[in-house]
């Protein structure tokens, strides 16, 4: 997947932090799980040097890989994210120096991760051509907070659209096969909320 360009530019020593804690997360979670790096590779699809490469902080993935790799790992993307990041702040988060994880034209972060199994990540820069469909045990509810999206859902090679404009929302099973794309060229901002299932 492409890297991408942000709104705001990360010193070369805050980058580097983030793909080290992210990396270490990662690792760590594998090594409790008894896996190699090898069958990590082959459970993901992803290679083992770029795999080898991600583990010592010297790149980073883009969301679609950190989804591969945490199925592999039989946990969840914001459960990696959540251990890179640390433990938990009551201090405010400015969106403006938000530190945001590589997606195909935008970026994420998340913004909530708690042990009830309820996460919120937020999207920024939502991509204007639909990517793969997402699949997982948790349900997921999209919040739009600017700009316009198309929801598309796929369940039984049935697939159904939906366009949603600010403060609108969606909720489905995260089972069914599931996407979305920007609509129009103003910029967009969605909440995905995800809730139930295991968080470990």
């Amino acid at each position: 997947m492409p890297m991408v360009r942000r709104t705001r530019q990360d010193s070369p020593e805050e980058q580097r932090d983030a793909e080290v804690r992210l990396g270490r997360a990662i690792r760590g979670v594998r090594q409790d799980r008894g896996l190699t790096l090898m069958q990590v590779a082959a459970a993901s699809g992803l290679s083992q040097p770029f795999l080898s490469q991600l583990e010592r902080g010297r790149t980073r993935p883009s969301m679609r890989s950190l989804f591969r790799i945490a199925a592999a790992l039989s946990t969840t993307q914001q459960r990696l994210l959540a251990l890179a990041a640390g433990g938990p702040s009551d201090e405010p988060v400015r969106g403006s120096t938000a530190a945001l994880v590589d997606v195909e034209t935008g970026g994420a972060r998340l913004l909530l991760h708690d042990a009830a199994g309820t996460d919120v990540t937020e999207f920024v820069g939502v991509p204007a051509e639909f990517g793969e469909y997402f699949s997982h045990e948790r349900r997921e509810m999209l919040y739009v907070a600017s700009g316009r999206i198309e929801v598309e859902l796929r369940e039984s090679r049935h697939a159904r659209t939906a366009t949603l404009d600010a403060r609108d929302t969606i909720a489905y099973a995260g089972l069914v096969e599931h996407r979305f794309r920007r609509l129009g060229t103003e910029p967009c901002v969605v909440l995905v909320i995800h809730s139930g299932g295991r968080d470990a």
